[in-house]
C-alpha cells in the first residue's frame, strides 16, 4: 500500500459491494445503507473511482464483471458479500446478548460500523485503520458522531496495536467487546498476528469475542484462495498488498490460546446465509473465525 493511497483491496471490496446490490439475483445480500455508503466513498475518492462507480451501476457491465471474475477468482464477489453478512450478524448478536463495545481492526471502507452505530445507541465503536486508508474514510463521513465512534490510525505492519490509545478515547477493558478483523490478518507476518492476539487478550473481559478471518494454507503450503489465477498473485504484489500469512484450523487452536474456538464458518456455512445460493461458485481459501475469551 503507498503511504498516501488508500487500500487497493478496500476500493476492490466497496466497489463489489455496489455492483452486487445493482446485481437483481444477489442485491438482498448487500443492504441498501451498505451501498450507499460504499458508493459514496468511491464518488469522493477520486476521479477514477466516480468514473468506475458510474460504471459498475450499468446493467451492460454485470457480465462483463462475471467474466472478469471467472478469469481471476471464480466466486470472489458472492464471499465478499457473504463474508460481511456473516461477520454483521454476528456483531448484531453480540451486542443483543449485552456487549458495549465493538472494535474493528483493519476497517478498509466497509460501512458496518454506520450501520451498526445507527441501530445501537448505548454501543460506542472504534475503526483502527492505516492511516492513509483511514484518512479517505474520514474525509468521505465528515458528521459521523465523534462521541460514540473514534478512529484510530495505526500501520500495523510497522507498529503494534497500542491499547493505550484505545483506553485515551474512552475504551474501557472491563467491558464486554466485539473485535472484528475481517480480510486483515492474511497481510500481515506470523510473529505480529500472534502479537495481536495476545494484546487483544489482555484489553479483553470475559465473555468478549473475536471475529476474523484467515486463509487455510493449501496443501502445497500456498496461502491463497483456491481458484485464484496468476493474474491475482501478480496484481497483489503489483499493488504491495500479498498475503503472507495463512495457517490450518488445527494450528489456529493453539495460536489463538487463551481465547477459545467457538466455531469456523467456510464457503458452505456462507452458502446458507442467502436463498437460491445452491449452484452459485463461492471462493474457497477464506474462513471465518469466532472465538471467545
Amino acid at each position: 500500500m503507498q503511504n498516501e493511497q488508500a487500500s487497493r483491496t478496500a476500493l476492490l471490496i466497496a466497489a463489489s459491494l455496489v455492483l452486487l446490490h445493482h446485481d437483481p439475483k444477489c442485491s438482498g445480500l448487500v443492504s441498501k445503507t451498505s451501498a450507499a455508503s460504499c458508493a459514496h466513498m468511491l464518488e469522493t475518492y477520486s476521479l477514477q473511482t466516480r468514473l468506475f462507480l458510474k460504471i459498475i451501476r450499468q446493467g451492460w457491465f454485470r457480465p462483463i464483471s462475471k467474466l472478469i471474475e471467472r478469469m481471476t477468482i471464480p466466486g470472489i464477489l458472492l464471499h465478499y458479500a457473504l463474508r460481511k453478512k456473516c461477520i454483521a450478524s454476528l456483531a448484531r448478536s453480540a451486542l443483543g446478548n449485552g456487549t458495549t463495545q465493538v472494535v474493528i481492526i483493519g476497517g478498509g471502507f466497509d460501512p458496518l460500523s454506520f450501520e451498526l452505530h445507527e441501530n445501537f445507541g448505548e454501543v460506542r465503536f472504534w475503526e483502527i485503520d492505516h492511516p492513509a486508508t483511514q484518512r479517505h474514510k474520514v474525509r468521505a463521513f465528515p458528521k459521523i458522531g465523534a462521541e460514540r465512534l473514534h478512529f484510530i490510525a495505526v500501520d500495523l505492519n510497522a507498529t503494534a496495536l497500542n491499547g493505550e490509545a484505545l483506553i485515551k478515547s474512552g475504551f474501557d477493558p472491563a467491558q464486554r467487546t466485539f473485535w472484528i478483523a475481517e480480510g486483515l490478518l492474511m497481510y500481515l507476518p506470523a510473529d505480529i498476528v500472534s502479537s495481536l492476539m495476545r494484546t487483544l487478550k489482555s484489553l479483553s473481559a470475559s465473555g468478549s469475542q473475536f471475529a476474523f478471518t484467515f486463509m487455510e494454507k493449501q496443501n502445497d503450503g500456498r496461502i491463497r484462495f483456491h481458484s485464484q489465477s496468476k493474474l491475482v498473485d501478480c496484481w497483489l504484489v503489483g499493488r504491495d498488498e500479498p498475503f503472507v500469512w495463512g495457517t490450518t484450523r488445527d494450528e489456529l487452536v493453539d495460536l489463538v490460546r487463551p481465547w477459545s474456538m467457538i466455531r469456523f464458518f467456510d464457503h458452505d456455512n456462507l452458502r446458507d446465509l442467502g436463498p437460491g445460493l445452491a449452484d452459485e461458485p463461492i471462493a474457497q481459501g477464506e474462513v471465518i473465525c469466532l472465538a471467545e475469551i
